[in-house]
């Protein structure tokens, strides 16, 4: 059953909320974010992330992961960490390798199912003495990388593991993939398109050894799988796009998942449509608890104009109510 979310008139089309989330609105705050680097193991590598620390007590600290061809700085990501900071809990807003300015300190590019990186990120967090356990919040291809490692762990999950959110995640990489091929999703794909063939070329600028691609051929590209075809399958030892969406997928996992979980999704989803995540839902663990909304667009959810709808979203009260229930 859909939980009640509502805006005003002109807040209601699925777009507007769609394209609000990219909107650097609100974005300042005095709040104190510090650089982190973390060791990504076997790999002689690195992430970068920005962290915001509570003075005094432990508390729980929530790890961000970003979406596709977002990073640390998108706007969505760090209004989403000033409401968790202004709840009470730690937060880390992590770059996947290779997102932000992390290019030189990657040995590769992220894709949907690495999920090496958040698992080394929530590990490092929970070695601070002021950290009382840690969660996971994974926003769009975000929230696949985290559902995923919910269901590799299973019942395998570290002690200070206390959750996991997502919001708008794909839960199906091959069905996500065809709707944005659709002309009606041009906007949207040209927009992630351009952010992904500028970190391919800025990584093959860098590592000119690792790129195994044309870098200059990117620039032709129309679409995100065609990317994937050219630089994140080969990369990463998939067949092809379509091997890579069907294997890095979190759907078939959602099952497994053990930990306490939250997926948050509107159905007027214009990125990820409704018919693409109600199937795998239905499978499910009991450990998975679903917040649906009928509208909400894509990683948007502003009930309003004033700053609270907005760095306050309803999709993002709803991880805060979720990480603040007793375990």
């Amino acid at each position: 059953m859909a939980e009640r979310f509502a805006a005003p008139r002109g807040l209601r089309n699925k777009h507007v909320q769609t394209l609000g989330a990219a909107l650097p609105l609100w974005t300042r705050s005095e709040v104190s974010f510090e650089s982190l680097r973390i060791p990504l193991p076997g790999t002689g590598g690195q992430l970068h992330a920005s962290a915001a620390w509570h003075p005094h007590g432990e508390r729980t600290a929530v790890v961000l992961v970003h979406g596709v061809g977002g990073s640390s700085e998108s706007n969505y990501v760090v209004r989403a960490a000033l409401a968790l900071y202004g709840a009470g809990f730690h937060v880390i807003r992590l770059n996947l390798r290779g997102a932000g300015k992390s290019i030189p300190d990657v040995t590769a590019l992220y894709h949907a199912g690495l999920v090496e990186d958040p698992s080394a990120a929530l590990a490092y967090v929970a070695t601070r003495k002021d950290v009382r356990d840690v969660a996971l919040l994974g926003f769009s291809l975000g929230g696949n990388v985290s559902l995923r490692l919910a269901g590799e762990l299973g019942r395998h999950a570290p002690s200070y593991l206390r959750a996991v959110a997502s919001v708008s995640a794909p839960l199906d990489l091959v069905e996500t993939s065809r709707a944005l091929e659709r002309l009606r999703t041009l906007p949207y794909r040209a927009y992630v398109l351009r952010a992904l063939v500028r970190q391919g070329r800025e990584f093959a600028r860098t590592h000119p050894s690792r790129a195994t691609y044309d870098s200059a051929a990117l620039l032709r590209l129309r679409t995100v799988r065609a990317y994937d075809e050219a630089v994140v399958a080969p990369m990463h030892g998939f067949c092809d796009a379509h091997d890579y969406y069907v294997n890095a997928s979190c759907g078939p996992g959602l099952a497994d998942i053990e930990v306490p979980t939250l997926i948050v999704h509107a159905a007027d989803d214009p990125m990820v449509p409704e018919d693409s995540v109600r199937p795998w839902l239905r499978n499910a663990s009991s450990s998975v608890r679903v917040a649906w909304s009928e509208r909400g667009g894509h990683v948007g959810w502003f009930s309003g104009v004033r700053e609270s709808a907005w760095v306050r979203t309803w999709a993002v009260e709803r991880v805060i109510e979720f990480l603040r229930a007793p375990r």
